[in-house]
């Protein structure tokens, strides 16, 4: 069994989101995009922990910013009937489907489809029954008014929109939640079988020193050695026979309770009853107490969780959790648990990464290669390195569309053509750790080779005063001609703008590819493809740029990339123009050498250098308020 779909409305940044869930499912994205909502969201259905129940009676500040706003700017607007105007309310639903027999008998009650293939749970926050809102929304407006009288109408009319509105209350106390199973409403789901369903979350901020140390009772370590029964420790209690007559005997302890005994002849009587002797008793431990004193060592050395690295106590951290639902027998009731792994690079260097993404996937895969019905495993991530590792498949982009965010599958949209497969194999090959860097950017850049890659940021800062990084711009090298493999991607759903720079290869047998590149995708607002004058990028700079600073410029370059022809040509240059294609012969065998000198030089001056009209163009696209 696992969770199919996720439907939240009105819940922190998710005002109307909707999202398919896979077994395995990897969510990336830029950060305070929601990915951690995401997992939140699923915690308020399904987790049992004490935190998470606190946590189900939400506070103001978990609705939707717009949602709140819009609701205060109704009841601020007078022309609007109390009685036209509702109060949010939060909802979260979750789909089940593919169970097997056992979990049928859990989720039975919350079948959801004339087929009984799909159940669904649904956590709502939402005004008590008795909440009367055209009262509340009186009340409201009367408060408004008198402060109005109060203070004066020309006074009030001064004070800013955003005031009045914080003045407005949101009624948080009439709230209460409740989650339901199936399509009715009223069927609240029953306790018992909810508890049947578990949901562990190892968020980015975990404690791993205390979870690795079962003194406490909500830790991870005393929770994994608490799940088997009392029965299998009591052999431990044999060990502690004849502790009591030892201490009898100790000395120290006898010397002790003497000097006890002492003190109390002075200060107090001895009666028919009783004496002033005291003795010290060894109470034996139940099996939770001796639980309690175990934690978790690392290596060959007994180092203390206390001493070790973050990155170790980490793994160690990660590790227990898996234990903990890797192995069926130990679930006991439990019919089906999700495992929210938020952020499992912290603290780990690259090696450690790539290893940990690689073999995530198959902890929850049984022998034959197929999932396991008890166990849906949901990571997030903001490592290239672990992106890269786990299916693309399995991977969605969490990235804002028109100011909404929207969910995007990698290799969402593409079929099964033989173009379309080549494609896929493509992606997933060429998007490495430094490409798939544009699923976690607002813009995307594609250029041909590295001769753009290298200069196309500095161009980008000169345009713009900001860096692309500031602009949250990524710059992906297509390595020739694979724009369309990207390009498809966005075609599919994915981003808001992409650039894409190539050279027109005038004169060559390939001339007419860029216009039909262009032709093809002129009609997806989201794509603009920018064609150089000349055949090639650097034929364009040079031209934009053969006389007055600019040739300054590319004088000083050509002599550091070529330095005995380099030097000679500036030298026969003299007062003229730069010849556009003898320079280009000068550098066409060292273009990335080239590019690299022209960014170095560029970035400690630029005055005077013209960017070539078609990258201009192109930088425009990609920020229009500029």
């Amino acid at each position: 069994m696992y969770v199919s779909q996720l439907e939240v409305t009105n819940y922190r940044n998710f005002k109307n989101f909707t999202v398919k869930l896979k077994p395995v499912t990897q969510i990336i994205g830029e950060n305070n995009i929601g990915k951690s909502n995401l997992l939140d969201s699923l915690g308020l259905i399904f987790s049992q922990e004490v935190s998470f129940f606190k946590r189900r009676m939400l506070e103001v500040s978990d609705f939707n910013y717009e949602t709140i706003l819009r609701l205060k700017k109704e009841i601020l607007d007078t022309s609007i009937e109390p009685k036209d105007i509702s109060y949010p309310k939060i909802t979260i639903k979750a789909t089940l489907k593919d169970w097997d027999i056992k979990q049928e008998a859990v989720i039975t009650d919350w079948m959801s489809n004339s087929e009984f293939t799909e159940a669904t749970l649904t956590y709502t926050f939402a005004p008590i029954s008795s909440f009367d809102t055209i009262e509340e929304i009186t009340q409201q407006r009367q408060f408004l008014k008198d402060y109005e009288n109060e203070l004066g109408s020309e006074k009030f009319t001064k004070i800013p929109e955003s005031e009045i509105l914080n003045l407005i209350n949101f009624p948080i106390s009439k709230y209460h939640y409740r989650i339901h199973g199936g399509n009715q409403n009223e069927s609240v789901a029953n306790t018992y079988h909810l508890n049947q369903l578990k949901f562990e979350l190892l968020d980015a901020l975990r404690d791993a020193k205390s979870e690795l140390s079962a003194s406490r009772n909500n830790g991870l370590l005393f929770r994994v050695l608490n799940a088997n029964e009392e029965t299998e420790y009591q052999d431990l209690k044999k060990q502690l026979v004849g502790l009591q007559r030892a201490i009898e005997g100790n000395v120290a302890i006898s010397g002790i309770k003497t000097r006890i005994s002492e003190q109390l002849d002075k200060i107090s009587l001895s009666t028919e009853t009783s004496n002033n002797v005291v003795d010290l008793i060894f109470s034996l431990p139940n099996v939770s107490d001796l639980l309690r004193k175990l934690s978790l060592i690392y290596n060959d050395n007994p180092i203390k969780i206390e001493r070790n690295g973050t990155g170790r106590n980490n793994l160690l951290f990660i590790s227990l959790m898996l234990s903990f639902i890797e192995d069926p027998e130990r679930m006991q009731s439990t019919f089906f648990r999700i495992v929210g792994l938020e952020e499992p690079e912290a603290h780990l260097h690259a090696n450690l990464q790539n290893h940990l993404a690689s073999n995530l996937e198959g902890l929850i895969k049984k022998e034959d290669g197929t999932y396991r019905k008890d166990i849906q495993l949901i990571l997030t991530s903001h490592s290239n390195h672990i992106t890269t590792k786990i299916d693309f498949e399995n991977t969605v982009v969490l990235h804002y569309k028109n100011g909404i965010v929207q969910p995007h599958y990698i290799l969402e949209g593409f079929g099964t053509t033989a173009e379309e497969k080549r494609q896929v194999n493509y992606l997933k090959k060429y998007l490495d750790s430094e490409n798939v860097n544009l699923f976690y950017s607002r813009r995307l850049a594609l250029v041909e080779g590295i001769s753009e890659k290298l200069l196309f940021p500095i161009f980008y800062k000169i345009q713009t005063a900001e860096t692309i990084d500031q602009s949250a711009t990524a710059v992906v090298n297509v390595n020739g001609l694979a724009f369309k493999n990207f390009i498809q991607i966005i075609v599919n759903g994915f981003h808001t703008r992409c650039l894409v720079l190539t050279d027109s290869d005038i004169g060559t047998q390939t001339e007419h590819r860029a216009q039909e590149l262009k032709d093809k995708y002129d009609a997806v607002d989201e794509v603009d493809v920018q064609i150089s004058e000349l055949s090639t990028f650097e034929k364009d700079l040079i031209d934009c740029n053969k006389s007055g600073n600019g040739k300054k410029i590319l004088s000083k370059v050509v002599q550091l990339v070529r330095s005995n022809s380099g030097k000679k040509y500036v030298e026969e240059l003299g007062t003229s123009d730069i010849d556009v294609e003898g320079y280009f012969a000068l550098i066409e065998g060292f273009k990335s050498e080239f590019a690299l000198q022209l960014s170095l030089s560029l970035a400690e001056d630029h005055s005077g250098f013209t960017i070539p009209k078609y990258i201009e163009d192109g930088i425009k696209f990609l920020d229009p308020l500029m």
